[in-house]
């Protein structure tokens, strides 16, 4: 793979950014083990920024369509009161674990039908300047892949996504940013602006696919390198020439500079809460080892 390279000039004596930060943080949590990972990267977020946890703890109750007749009604009924005790019992732990706890930090519970949930999940996000989550791979969290996508498409907020069992990286010191010239990418960049302007090294990229014709330069690299510059960041800037997918190309980069956080933006559309997103998204969600900054 090669690639050409570009340097922010005078990035060093831009004023370095101000008023870019987090104050409050949201933190998916649902009860199984990878509520602490999650736990652990939010903590090391707030306490680097003073900002705030809240955490959502989601208790997820069986979907109503699935059950008909007098019998699937006290079913359900029986089912809703099953998980209702677990959630209370999941609760009990969380409301342990927070009190270890550094940064300020509550807890809210949410009982709710799928659908409702998800909603939910999407208005809390809205009050919060991120929210941590995990990739919905493994087959406990596939569960929550509509909850992810709501929070994405509807929530309004940037998305801290983990791969499973991610190690804390506190504090972020290497950026990716895969750059395109979209709404998405735009905003990605703005939702995580506060994470870039902290990082010691930033590193915009874009592909050009030379195997699918697709065309690039760093031409539509130079406008937001000199963009993240008057933050006080100096971003390398390069375009990845690649004879493999995109998301390969952005993979093998990440590795290269062994980065600590992707950047990049959310591709794709909500419909009938399906789970639709744009091929280089759902691929880096379901294979990036490092975690994601996602923003719609």
């Amino acid at each position: 793979m090669n690639g050409s390279t570009l340097s922010s000039g005078g990035a060093a004596q831009a004023p370095a950014a101000r008023g870019t930060g987090y104050r409050d943080i949201a933190v998916h949590l649902d009860g199984s083990p990878e509520d602490e990972a999650r736990l652990a990267h939010a903590e090391a977020l707030a306490e680097q920024y003073g900002a705030r946890i809240t955490g959502i703890f989601t208790n997820l109750l069986p979907d109503p369509a699935l059950f008909a007749g007098d019998f699937g009604i006290t079913a359900i009924g029986q089912l809703v009161d099953a998980v209702t005790e677990e959630g209370d019992a999941s609760e009990k732990r969380l409301r342990q674990r927070l009190t270890r706890l550094g940064p300020a930090h509550e807890l809210r519970r949410l009982d709710a039908f799928p659908g409702l949930l998800e909603q939910a999940v999407a208005t809390e996000a809205r009050w919060n300047d991120l929210f941590v989550a995990s990739c919905p791979r493994d087959e406990d969290q596939t569960r929550w892949r509509p909850l992810i996508e709501s929070v994405m498409f509807d929530g309004g907020r940037g998305l801290y996504l983990l791969p499973p069992q991610a190690a804390p990286r506190s504090p972020v010191r290497t950026v990716l940013i895969g750059w395109t010239d979209t709404r998405q990418s735009a905003r990605a960049v703005a939702e995580a602006l506060p994470l870039i302007a902290q990082a010691t090294q930033v590193h915009v990229v874009a592909v050009r696919e030379e195997a699918h014709g697709r065309m690039g330069g760093a031409e539509v690299l130079a406008d937001i390198s000199a963009h993240l510059a008057r933050y006080g960041v100096e971003a390398t800037a390069t375009v990845l020439n690649t004879q493999t997918t995109a998301t390969d190309a952005i993979l093998a980069e990440a590795r290269r500079i062994s980065a600590d956080l992707i950047v990049v933006g959310a591709y794709g559309h909500s419909r009938f809460r399906e789970w639709v997103l744009g091929g280089v998204t759902a691929d880096l969600l379901e294979s990036s080892p490092v975690p994601l900054f996602l923003a719609h």
